[in-house]
């Protein structure tokens, strides 16, 4: 019997409700366990995100959930990030903190949130997206249509500006036949 899809809920962190953020804090830390940030941590965070954006409605950061009565079970981020390279700046979408609650896995919400959020290039809020995943994790992105970056990523921001700011295997970008540059990518801040 197949699948029913799941919903998807967008909701922008600029309106993002305490109990949303709490639930979906608690998915976060559940997938990524640190003990410095727990569930509040996490929703804090998210709500940070949210406050501190001032550009514009198009690009605003929105939160992709699935859930099942009071929990999040699925969870993916974008927002905008400006990037350097090839001598302008380059507008992308960022896609982080995508996770999916272990108990769930193999019902298609992680697909789900992070289709819906590749919408957001898809309609052309932005000309791209960039992200980054293991190496594990990868084939999922390539099945949605994601392709490795082969740019060398640097954060001119940094102590260590050549240094790539992500910290997992793969930098992905999103679609494939995008307008991409072709050298050094300056992500001009911390990884995502």
């Amino acid at each position: 019997m197949p699948m029913t899809p799941p919903a998807v809920a967008a909701c922008r962190l600029s309106s993002f409700s305490d109990d949303l953020a709490l639930a979906t804090g608690a998915l976060l830390s559940a997938v990524w366990p640190r003990p410095d940030r727990g569930p509040v941590e996490r929703a804090e965070q998210l709500k940070r995100l949210g406050r501190q954006y001032d550009g514009p409605d198009s690009t605003a950061p929105i939160a992709y959930v699935v859930r099942q009565d009071d929990r999040v079970v699925a969870h993916a981020l974008t927002f905008l990030r400006e990037i350097e390279a090839d001598g302008r700046t380059w507008p992308v979408m960022a896609l982080a903190m995508v996770a999916s609650d272990p108990a769930c896995r193999g019902r298609g919400y992680g697909a789900a949130v992070v289709e819906a959020a590749l919408g957001r290039v898809v309609a052309g809020a932005f000309p791209a997206s960039l992200f980054q995943t293991s190496f594990a994790v990868e084939p999922f992105y390539e099945r949605l249509g994601a392709v490795r970056a082969a740019n060398r990523i640097i954060n001119s921001k940094s102590e260590e500006p050549d240094r790539c700011p992500f910290w997992d295997d793969v930098v992905l970008r999103y679609p494939a036949d995008a307008d991409w540059p072709e050298g050094v990518i300056d992500l001009r801040g911390k990884g995502y």
